[in-house]
């Protein structure tokens, strides 16, 4: 079996952190987004990956992703270009998968147990999980325990169960694909080619996630990925340098990393290369690599990669890479693009 991670997307509602790559390449709990679904597909045993890629820098995902060999999996890379709906996309592994496969979209956060998912029987599965606002998604009507039908982001409340991401699929889809019209959006709606299966008589199998996931596509939902995740596994492990400061609960501190003069509270992630001196960091932080944060204090908060703050009190708040945050003795709530000043 294989697995497609999509990873497309221009991310708009995450501008101006995604206006030089994809919004899957976003750390949180010190991961790319897309590489936690990543180790959760190689975790459930399946080694075989397609890689599905955009138009918005797609050289980035190759780069950090390489031959998967380092994440001790296979992967093969698709350009999809131009966005033209995930049915599109999906139709263009069709020479690439076997007669199951698995679709996970790279920008999602589903904790739930692929071995099981993928041990689906119909011609197709899909998870899904309550919520407040369907109408940002695809949502399905469920009768007598079958999935009836399905509409993508309806203008009306028809149901509270949205589709997370995550799907199963046989080779049937590409035939329904092959005759799909494109949506008011102009694009090729995944869930219009899984209605097709169902219009056909075919079986659509569903499991529902009971708890949380996350659809990281706003800095709000960065943010939320980024505490569950630190509070669910981050686990104390310090291989930097520790000077003259106190380390309280789980905290990870990365390699060539160092903490000095400087007071860090857990669940805190700081990545390779950083520097904290004379701060305090606070619980839900997650600081990327390279870092500089000097005379600072910051909680809840994602810092990129090659980050710099100085003098500043942030929380809540979301820096993009190589960007700079100077001088200020006030709480600031902050949305930073990549390569930006921000003088306080």
């Amino acid at each position: 079996m294989e697995a497609v991670i999509l990873h497309g997307g221009q991310g708009t509602r995450l501008r101006p952190l995604t206006h030089t790559g994809p919004k899957q390449l976003i750390k949180v709990a010190g991961k790319p987004v897309s590489q936690w679904v990543l180790e959760q597909i190689r975790d459930a045993g399946i080694k075989d990956v397609i890689t599905i890629l955009g138009d918005n820098n797609p050289t980035r995902v190759v780069e950090y992703y390489g031959d998967g060999s380092r994440f001790n999996v296979s992967i093969r890379y698709v350009y999809q270009g131009k966005a033209r709906g995930l049915a599109d996309a999906i139709y263009r592994v069709k020479d690439l998968v076997s007669d199951r496969f698995i679709v996970y979209l790279g920008d999602n956060i589903v904790p739930y147990d692929l071995s099981k998912f993928s041990n689906f029987h119909g011609s197709a599965s899909i998870l899904l999980a309550k919520v407040d606002n369907p109408q940002r998604f695809g949502v399905a009507i469920i009768k007598d325990e079958k999935v009836v039908k399905l509409i993508e982001k309806p203008k009306e409340r028809i149901s509270d169960l949205a589709l997370v991401g995550v799907y199963g699929f046989t080779r049937e889809i590409f035939e329904v694909i092959e005759n799909l019209k494109p949506s008011w959006r102009g694009e090729l709606e995944i869930t219009d080619a899984i209605q097709g299966l169902i219009d056909k008589g075919r079986g659509v199998e569903y499991q529902i996630v009971d708890g949380w996931w996350k659809d990281t596509g706003t800095p709000k939902d960065i943010l939320e990925a980024n505490y569950f995740l630190l509070d669910k596994h981050t686990v104390r492990r310090i291989e930097g340098e520790v000077k003259d400061s106190t380390i309280d609960g789980r905290v990870v501190i990365e390699r060539g990393a160092s903490i000095i003069n400087s007071i860090i509270r857990g669940p805190v992630y700081i990545g390779v290369g950083s520097k904290v001196v004379n701060s305090y960091i606070g619980p839900f932080t997650s600081i990327g690599d390279n870092c500089i944060i000097e005379n600072s204090e910051i909680e809840n908060s994602v810092l990129l990669d090659n980050v710099t703050v100085k003098g500043v009190s942030l929380m809540d708040s979301l820096i993009g890479n190589n960007s700079r945050v100077e001088k200020g003795n006030k709480w600031q709530k902050l949305i930073v693009g990549e390569n930006s000043t921000v003088i306080i």
